[in-house]
């Protein structure tokens, strides 16, 4: 299979050449609202703990911007470190810092690819602009635009938002027309209005009007950025390329989400690629890492969770049997692999090229039950089996041009 043999390929880091995809990512995240009236959140730094400790070991350079509290700095020992606090002035330095990089990449021929990504609390101006909450200060769609997106020498920037009232973070002013439904009133302005000008950004975000971000505490998370994490490592390849694009995440979370009825733990979803370059995947695997990785062969099917030491859950998917997955995983951490009925231990280490999970030690496990909502998250999540089949079925109801197949195997060095 050609990704399988990709991943051999690709394992230690290589200096970057002409044409080159070279990544950055710049996450922000805060659990606190600068309007005294709206509570905390919980785990909007732990959310960005996770999307740093995936894109970092794929990035020449990567800024996370947060305040991890005590819990969330024992789960990720060593990251506090690397943070800086969610301000207005480190948003820009560390954005200048990047752009200086991605600058120099271009005039060298290469690629810049950027990841924005926030997790937080985000909220409506009365004149309807979007903006999210930095520390004491909140950060507007104008300025997204004109001092971020405007500005970026990346050839293509990745926008991932995890907030309540987040599309009106990239959305235009004004408000939506009420005779049509919310995702397609998101839609058509989006594709109308501010974003046609940036045809290089892809936007990834939650759409939920006036509801928080979803947090379960079973996660230590945000439901939507552990969707869009777990996609993200590899779940969501449908046809095991090692690429994820646009339409494999928005199929994924669908299916995720599929058996939910709760509307208190359903999440709105908005997806669009890059207008410039519809099949731009929003990651691609198969470039050097400093990641690890599991394949799930084929004839292995079920619900799948990974969670490491700590108890950090990293991946979740509900796989069809039909095809292998391959999981991007972090290194030098005990990691336990579970399906329902059993689990795994596997430790992946740097330079680790490829562990088949069908020959770890498995085990059988037992199940804790919770209640209330939590039933809803542990029971509906997760429980459609996401794959070729599902995939099809959502291409075909929802118009999205469909990924390439898979290609035959590629044998040359």
């Amino acid at each position: 299979m050609r990704w399988t043999l990709a991943l051999l390929l690709a394992v230690l880091p290589t200096a970057a050449s002409a044409g080159e995809r070279v990544q950055y990512a710049l996450i922000v995240s805060n659990n606190r609202s600068n309007d005294p009236k709206v509570p905390p959140l919980r785990f909007a730094d732990d959310d960005g703990a996770r999307f740093y400790e995936l894109l970092e070991p794929q990035s020449k350079d990567a800024a996370l911007l947060t305040v991890l509290d005590g819990d969330t700095q024992a789960r990720h020992p060593g990251l506090a470190s690397k943070t800086r606090p969610p301000t207005e002035r480190e948003l820009f330095d560390a954005f200048e810092r990047l752009d200086r990089q991605m600058a120099a990449d271009r005039d060298a021929g290469r690629d810049p690819v950027l990841y924005f990504v926030f997790t937080g609390h985000g909220q409506r101006g009365e004149a309807g602009e979007g903006s999210i909450s930095l520390l004491g200060k909140n950060f507007t769609r104008t300025q997204l635009y004109q001092q971020v997106l405007a500005r970026t020498h990346a050839r293509f920037v990745h926008l991932i938002v995890d907030a309540c009232d987040s599309y009106f973070f990239v959305n235009s002013r004004g408000a939506l027309p009420r005779a049509e439904s919310y995702a397609g009133a998101v839609k058509r302005f989006l594709d109308e209005r501010t974003l046609e000008q940036y045809p290089n950004v892809g936007v990834v975000l939650s759409t939920a009007s006036a509801q928080e971000s979803h947090e379960w505490s079973g996660i230590f998370g945000g439901v939507f950025s552990h969707q869009v994490l777990s996609a993200l490592s590899g779940a969501a390849d449908v046809n095991a390329d090692g690429r994820v694009e646009y339409s494999e995440l928005r199929a994924f979370i669908a299916a995720a989400n599929a058996r939910v009825e709760d509307p208190r733990a359903r999440p709105e979803v908005f997806a669009r690629p890059p207008a410039q370059d519809h099949t731009y995947p929003l990651v691609d695997l198969t470039r050097p890492s400093r990641l690890g990785f599991v394949t799930l062969p084929a004839g292995m099917g079920g619900h799948f969770v990974v969670e490491d030491e700590r108890g950090v859950r990293l991946v979740e998917l509900h796989k069809e049997k039909d095809r292998a997955t391959v999981l991007a995983l972090p290194t030098g951490r005990e990691l336990f692999l579970r399906s329902t009925t059993r689990e795994a231990a596997v430790r992946l280490e740097h330079g680790t090229k490829l562990i088949d999970g069908a020959t770890l030690l498995w085990r059988e496990r037992t199940v804790a039950s919770r209640g209330s909502l939590e039933e809803t998250f542990r029971d509906d999540l997760f429980s459609i089996p996401y794959g070729p089949r599902f995939y099809e079925g959502f291409v075909t109801s929802t118009g999205e041009r469909p990924v390439a197949p898979a290609a035959a195997p590629r044998l040359e060095p």
